[in-house]
C-alpha cells in the first residue's frame, strides 16, 4: 500500500543570526484514503512542509519516504520524474494558461508529463470535475469556481499517487471553497492515493477527515476520525 513519511524534517532559511527554521524535526505518515488538511497560522511551516511533501524542497534533515524509497535522495533528474508522474498539485492562484481553454489547459499539463492519450484523459479529469460542459471556456470566461476546478482537473488527470493542494480555498467565497473542498474530500477517497491540503481557512476543517496542526514548524497536533 502506497505510503508517504517525513522523518525527522528540518528545513530553514538564511544563514546565521538570520536563520529562520520553518520545519523543526517533523514526523508525520500520510495514509491513502483520507482526506488530510494540515492547518496552522501564518507562519507556522504550512506552506514549507507540503513543499518538501511535492519533492520541490529538499530538507535540510531528515526523509521524504515513498513507497520505502528516500526522495531527498534523489538526483535532480530522478526528483523531476517523480514529481512528474507521482505528483498532483493544486495552487492558490490557479495558474492556468491564459490563451488556452480548459481542456487545452489540462491537456497541456498531459504533455509535459508525456502522457499519451491526453484529449480523453482530459476529458475524463474534466468530467470528475463537474466542468465537463465548459471544456471550451477560456480562464477569462470562468468564475474563480470554475477555475479552480480546472486546476484540479490538471492536477489529477495523470492519476497521480499524491495529490497536494495550497490553500485551495483562499481566493473563494463561501459556496464555493465548499465545493473545491467536497470535490478535494471526494477525490480522497481513492484507497490507492494520499490526499493532503494546506490551509488556515476554518470552513475546511469540518470536512477533514484528518487535521494535523503546524506551530512554529512543529506539529503540535494531529486529530483523526473514525472513517
Amino acid at each position: 500500500m502506497l505510503s508517504v513519511e517525513l522523518r525527522g524534517v528540518t528545513l530553514g532559511f538564511g544563514r546565521g543570526p538570520a536563520r529562520v527554521t520553518a520545519l523543526d524535526r517533523v514526523n508525520l505518515v500520510l495514509d491513502p484514503g483520507i482526506f488530510t488538511v494540515i492547518s496552522g497560522p501564518s507562519g507556522s511551516g504550512k506552506t514549507s512542509l507540503i513543499s518538501v511533501l511535492g519533492a520541490m524542497i529538499d530538507p535540510d534533515e531528515g526523509a521524504l519516504m515513498v513507497e520505502g524509497r528516500d526522495v531527498a535522495k534523489f538526483s535532480a533528474r530522478q526528483r523531476s520524474a517523480f514529481r512528474r508522474e507521482k505528483i498532483g498539485y493544486v495552487f492558490q492562484s490557479f495558474r492556468l494558461m491564459p490563451a488556452l481553454n480548459a481542456e487545452e489547459n489540462v491537456q497541456l499539463s498531459l504533455e509535459i508529463r508525456r502522457v499519451g492519450n491526453t484529449k480523453q484523459l482530459a476529458k475524463n479529469a474534466l468530467e470528475i470535475v463537474g466542468i465537463a460542459a465548459k471544456a471550451h471556456l477560456r480562464p477569462d470566461q470562468m468564475s474563480q469556481g470554475e477555475k479552480q476546478r480546472v486546476a484540479v482537473a490538471r492536477a489529477i488527470a495523470h492519476k497521480p499517487a499524491i495529490v497536494l493542494a495550497d490553500e485551495p480555498t483562499a481566493s473563494l467565497d463561501a459556496a464555493n471553497g465548499a465545493q473545491i473542498t467536497r470535490l478535494l474530500m471526494n477525490i480522497a477517497r481513492d484507497k490507492e492515493r494520499v490526499v493532503a491540503i494546506v490551509t488556515h481557512d476554518p470552513r475546511v476543517l469540518p470536512e477533514a477527515q484528518r487535521v494535523v496542526r503546524l506551530e512554529d514548524g512543529r506539529v503540535q497536533g494531529d486529530r483523526r476520525w473514525r472513517v
